[in-house]
């Protein structure tokens, strides 16, 4: 976004300051309150700044109080606003006040999304997310037999199908931070005497070099998890299916949430969440054949660099920003 327009991102912390990603500066405004105590329901003040600067507002998340009070704020201002929900909890004041009608469009990262806002918005596009095909790119030759998972270990990972649907001669590797203690132990308890290895501290080149090497990466995300906990946002993208798309290698999800959207037969396979037999049948057809994985991971990063592009995602909302008519132009920017 930032090459082709002027683009500031504010965020909430500590002291304010200017924090680094990637060569990207991230306005750090200080955090004056963090509603019902949550991390990720942060406000103050030093947003407004960017308020009045910006044309277009773009709220990363529908349900904080933050994007309440620009929705709010930008309202009197003039300003377009659009929002982008990445499945956060929070205050939820824009369905209580009803303030989503003052939203221009609802950006949503996939179909299934929609549908969970159906308040958002005078108007919604679909813009699925993206990945950088520079980072995520083949960096080794495939492994007969070798499977991969990426991913938080939380419940609704449904990481535990994907143990116990390993093909014969199959290997797994599970790669993703300890979220969960009570479910990695769980984890560890349903993979014992099966070829399974757990990786929760590499680093961004072993995840890239997994994930080439496999035949074949699976998600296995589920709606009810292990306990029998319902989780009604399981996947609203499923980012971790592009990355490893992005690396050449084929997927197979579940039919959770937003994962479906982005796999079609030419490269993978959808299965019903659970269903440790359907998993199990799938993640063959790529583990028992190392040239059909191959090929089919070509065709996966083909379509990444097609249509999964971070460069691709800025194209789609700078066209949905220019949808929505601006009241006066003043050339400034996107906040």
């Amino acid at each position: 976004m930032r090459e082709q327009v002027p683009t500031r991102l504010v965020a909430f912390g500590g002291p304010p300051t200017t924090a680094d990603a990637a060569g990207f500066p991230i306005e750090v405004a200080r955090t004056w309150r963090r509603l019902r105590g949550r991390e990720s329901d942060a406000i103050g003040p030093g947003f407004i700044p960017a308020l009045l600067w910006a044309d277009v507002i773009h709220c990363h998340q529908a349900r904080t109080g933050l994007t309440a009070l620009a929705t709010l704020l930008a309202r009197p201002l003039g300003k377009r606003v659009f929002v982008t929900d990445h499945g956060g909890g929070g205050v939820g004041w824009l369905r209580r006040a009803r303030l989503g009608r003052w939203v221009h469009a609802h950006l949503a990262q996939s179909r299934f999304v929609v549908d969970t806002l159906p308040y958002m918005g005078r108007r919604t596009s679909i813009i699925h997310g993206g990945v950088d095909p520079q980072a995520f790119a083949p960096s080794a030759p495939k492994v007969p037999g070798q499977v991969v998972f990426v991913g938080r270990l939380l419940p609704h990972k449904g990481v535990e199908h994907a143990i116990r649907a390993l093909p014969d001669d199959a290997q797994l590797a599970i790669y993703g931070r300890p979220a969960d203690p009570d479910y990695v132990a769980f984890l560890r308890r349903e993979a014992q005497g099966r070829a399974v290895t757990f990786h929760e501290d590499a680093d961004d080149r072993e995840l890239v070099q997994a994930l080439s090497r496999a035949c074949v990466a699976v998600m296995p995300s589920v709606f009810d998890d292990y306990q029998g906990c319902r989780q009604q946002l399981p996947e609203l993208l499923g980012l971790a299916a592009l990355e490893a798309m992005a690396c050449g290698t084929a997927v197979v999800v579940s039919e959770a949430g937003g994962l479906p959207e982005v796999v079609d037969p030419s490269y993978g396979a959808v299965v019903p969440p659970g269903d440790s037999a359907a998993l199990r049948a799938a993640l063959a057809l790529f583990t028992s054949d190392p040239d059909h994985a191959t090929s089919c991971g070509k065709r996966a990063r083909a379509r990444v660099l097609r249509d999964f592009t971070w460069s691709a995602v800025a194209d789609r909302c700078l066209a949905a920003y220019a949808y929505c008519p601006v009241p006066s132009p003043s050339g400034r920017g996107s906040g």
